[in-house]
């Protein structure tokens, strides 16, 4: 429990009254002293006798970076009460805000980086009508965020030729389902008619026809700006790969995933939300069927043994990023081509 500055300069003012009537009578006490320790008295017991607020977070879903997000929280609490938040990963990071008569409280933040990023600690701080004592309390345990990769579109599709099977189009498979769509994936299987009725993007998904998979393995040097070029290469080849029917079995330094647990975008989105920098075995480099480096700030993909700066396979016009190098739109991947 502490006092506020009001309070402070309630507590001075009665150790000035005490004074002043030790010095010339009791009546400096009646006129100052009694009045600041009634209301102390009274600021003591609102507060002390305030029960513990509780809190709810409603849950927010995840994001790419740049992309913004409504926090929502709602407080229980008898007393005037301001929360302090802070949510890593996001702009601003710490929001202090007055807890409103019912109760809700509401923010808006933009996702800065990829990751698994923490909620809390969040403290409510109650105090008195008269403001003059304060309570602290702090929550914790709250389910950590998630922010995606960014995804590009490829456009070098010749690189991919011998795992895709052919110029890159996705074959019409049976179907599997309708999901949301999801921003910077492509408008080629958006579902019109289900996003006109529900006034939202859907996109339609299909099954694989093959048990067989490709093999990609992305690693990287250390720091968060070579895991996130690692990422975000990888994310965009994978699903790249997936929308044109192809199985794929991922490895990362800190996880892996089996082809049969990649059939979705959102399974790898929230895969390589989770993937750290570091080391994958040697043997599994040098078995996949394409491996991603992140280093120096930048990706670099190895396939059929030849090494392919990131920048080159991607047509950032789509993808509504800039690049300092053109995009590939055709690569010769035959020994001795683009010499």
């Amino acid at each position: 429990m502490n006092l506020t500055r009001r309070g402070a300069v309630v507590v001075a003012a009665a150790v000035v009254g005490v004074i002043l009537g030790a010095s010339f009578g009791a009546r400096s006490l009646d006129v100052v002293v009694v009045p600041a320790v009634a209301v102390l008295a009274f600021a003591l017991g609102q507060v002390t006798l305030a029960d513990r607020p509780t809190v709810e977070r409603t849950s927010t879903e995840p994001g790419m970076p740049g992309d913004t997000r409504t926090i929502g929280l709602q407080i229980e609490t008898d007393a005037m009460a301001t929360v302090t938040d802070r949510i890593d990963g996001v702009s601003p990071e710490t929001v202090e805000m007055a807890v409103s008569d019912d109760g809700s409280v509401e923010y808006d933040v933009t996702f800065i980086r990829r990751g698994v990023h923490s909620v809390g600690p969040l403290s409510v701080t109650v105090c008195d009508p008269l403001g003059l004592v304060t309570e602290r309390y702090q929550y914790t345990d709250f389910d950590p965020i998630l922010v995606y990769p960014d995804i590009h579109q490829i456009a070098a599709t010749d690189v991919f030729a011998t795992l895709t099977g052919g110029d890159g189009v996705p074959e019409r498979q049976e179907f599997q389902g309708l999901r949301e769509y999801t921003p910077g994936e492509s408008l080629r299987n958006v579902h019109w008619k289900t996003s006109a009725k529900q006034q939202d993007l859907f996109v339609v998904e299909h099954t694989r026809e093959s048990e067989s998979s490709v093999s990609v393995v992305a690693e990287s040097l250390s720091g968060a700006e070579n895991a996130d070029a690692m990422a975000r290469a990888a994310a965009s080849i994978v699903c790249f790969l997936l929308r044109n029917g192809v199985n794929v079995g991922l490895t990362v330094p800190n996880s892996r995933l089996e082809h049969t647990q990649t059939t979705t975008r959102q399974s790898v989105l929230e895969f390589f939300a989770k993937a750290t920098s570091g080391r994958v075995p040697t043997a599994r480099t040098e078995s996949a069927d394409v491996c991603v480096r992140g280093e120096r700030g930048h990706a670099v993909v190895e396939i059929d043994g030849h090494q392919i700066p990131f920048d080159r396979l991607v047509d950032y016009r789509h993808s509504g990023r800039r690049s300092s190098e053109p995009a590939l739109h055709a690569v010769d991947t035959t020994p001795g081509g683009n010499s």
